[in-house]
């Protein structure tokens, strides 16, 4: 949902072009869908690397390298799930896991919404924010 209002936004400044087809208005809110998700992907995937390693440190498992994480928004634009996995130092499998509906950007250092850390599928720490 947060996600809809900052694509309304820039979808209105595009339609407000009144001499704009109605396949040329349709295109601009697809393409203005696609930049902000990809946008809000980007900014939440970056805070879950960083912010999940961080977490993974607080509940002493040392990772062999960092996170790697996907970021994807869900259909209806209203969340956006995460997943990341890494090793650990001992060679464990170690994966982050969540879902925020806060719009990424909001702040540039934390993340809110509902994470699990685990290693070799035992649950090693949950959060309701990354970072922060």
């Amino acid at each position: 949902m947060i996600l809809r209002h900052a694509s309304k936004a820039l979808l209105a400044a595009g339609i407000l072009l009144t001499a704009c087809s109605s396949a040329t208005r349709s295109s601009i809110k697809s393409d203005t869908e696609t930049a902000t998700n990809s946008a809000a992907e980007s900014v939440a995937r970056n805070i879950a690397t960083q912010q999940g390693e961080e977490q993974f440190k607080n509940a002493k498992v040392e990772l062999s390298g960092p996170l790697t994480c996907t970021a994807k928004v869900q259909k209806d634009a209203s969340k956006i799930d995460v997943s990341c996995k890494a090793a650990t130092k001992t060679g464990g499998a170690a994966a982050l896991t969540g879902v925020t509906d806060e719009l990424p950007g909001a702040s540039v250092v934390s993340l809110k919404g509902t994470f699990t850390g685990t290693v070799d599928g035992q649950q090693v720490f949950a959060t309701q924010k990354l970072g922060g």
